[in-house]
């Protein structure tokens, strides 16, 4: 569970910013949270904001930090497109300083763990962990460029192997600690939380590929995922499915499983269509699933740039209100998304603490901030105010600033 991630001099973002997911003393919805040792957490956030305000940067903050952890792990994608280093562009100081990234969390050991590096040039600058115990921070390692200071428990393990200046030591130091609870712990939880990027076509297509095993010899998850799709498209009555190419089935992709949505007509014969045939939406619901529900089942943290994209803001809020239900969301899973949808922009959805914005000001600075923490002539926001209609007014900022555009380009 995310409690804090805290970002610098990351693209937009030139000076420090944190997404607190720590709930704010208000009242209002607070099953809306996390109860964990009497203190409370938030289960949504969503992120509101003008075109090119940092909405969007906000998150890929987050995955960089995580992609930089597993890029020397053989499964993961290419370095080559995650080594770009996205330092504030606008004054020559950022561009000379590092990107510093840092997150604080509950593990599934049940431990807080506080995790950051800064990186400049490709170059860890700077590494760190702590454990927290019992309102106490210790440091499991600290790190300064290529130099690395243990806690006298892992002193003795350090002259194992060499760290390089490109390297996170932690990312290394986990596969030959494998059986070492704090790093795995760690690592598990990057790992277990996801981005997705459903503003991006080229990403929307990758994981619109992907089906899960699950689909073919699991006859409850077929028929959960069924139920799932029910709640939204009243048409499709079940999913057949068959297989293309046993051979390669564990690859989970359309190569290998041909899909085909069951209908029925008015005289209750069964119609079969190709997958492909339903809604852009419907198929959105469909690849998401896997992904909402090992939220909500496993307690990850869901990441998700331009939630409402293809949706309707009636399936946009059923999601919402899946992570807010105590019954659904039984392993505390967080979602954390971008939008520009003010349907759902109310106080019937959300905290105020919920929702935050991106504005970004004349010199290309962004900032992000919360409502619950905004104040109009040094008064907070009320939780009876209109959000969504204050939003488009600008009472809040954090929206498009016109300006007058003459069509009239011809001089006569």
């Amino acid at each position: 569970m995310l409690i804090k991630f805290n970002f610098k001099n990351f693209k937009s973002f030139k000076n420090e910013n944190c997404l607190d997911m720590e709930a704010a003393s208000i009242k209002e919805h607070e099953y809306n949270t996390i109860d964990i040792k009497d203190k409370k957490y938030l289960k949504v956030a969503a992120i509101y904001g003008a075109n090119a305000s940092g909405k969007t940067n906000v998150l890929e903050a987050f995955e960089f930090m995580k992609e930089k952890l597993m890029i020397n792990d053989d499964t993961n994608m290419n370095s080559n497109e995650v080594d770009n280093y996205y330092n504030f562009s606008f004054d020559e100081k950022s561009k000379n300083e590092p990107i510093a990234l840092e997150v604080t969390f509950l593990a599934k050991n049940k431990k807080i763990y506080q995790y950051g590096f800064e990186i400049k040039n490709k170059n860890i600058v700077s590494e760190w962990l702590y454990v927290k115990k019992i309102n106490k921070v210790t440091p499991i390692f600290d790190r300064d460029e290529n130099k690395v200071k243990f806690n006298k428990s892992y002193k003795a393990k350090i002259n194992k192997f060499d760290v390089d200046s490109s390297s996170l030591f932690l990312s290394l130091y986990r596969k030959i600690e494998k059986d070492n609870e704090d790093f795995k712990s760690v690592y598990d939880w990057f790992l277990n939380s996801y981005y997705l990027d459903l503003g991006n076509p080229k990403f929307e297509n990758k994981i619109n590929r992907l089906i899960s095993s699950k689909i073919v010899d699991d006859k409850e998850y077929r028929k959960r995922l069924v139920e799932f799709i029910k709640v939204f498209d009243l048409g499709i009555d079940d999913i057949d499915v068959k297989i293309k190419d046993v051979r390669t089935l564990d690859n989970n992709t359309h190569s290998q499983v041909e899909l085909k949505a069951v209908h029925k007509n008015e005289n209750g014969e069964k119609i079969l269509l190709p997958f492909y045939l339903e809604s852009k939406g419907t198929l959105k619901m469909f690849y998401l699933y896997n992904f909402i529900m090992d939220a909500l089942e496993d307690g990850s943290c869901l990441f998700i740039d331009e939630l409402d994209a293809k949706l309707h803001p009636l399936l946009t809020r059923y999601i919402i209100n899946l992570f807010h239900d105590k019954e659904k969301n039984t392993g505390n899973g967080q979602l954390i998304y971008s939008t520009h949808d003010i349907t759902n922009l109310n106080k019937e959805t959300f905290r105020r603490d919920e929702i935050w914005f991106t504005e970004k000001d004349i010199y290309g600075i962004s900032e992000l901030f919360s409502l619950s923490d905004y104040k109009i002539d040094n008064t907070k926001v009320r939780n009876d105010a209109t959000y969504n209609k204050d939003y488009l007014t600008g009472r809040y900022g954090a929206i498009p600033v016109f300006e007058e555009f003459n069509i009239n380009t011809h001089e006569e």
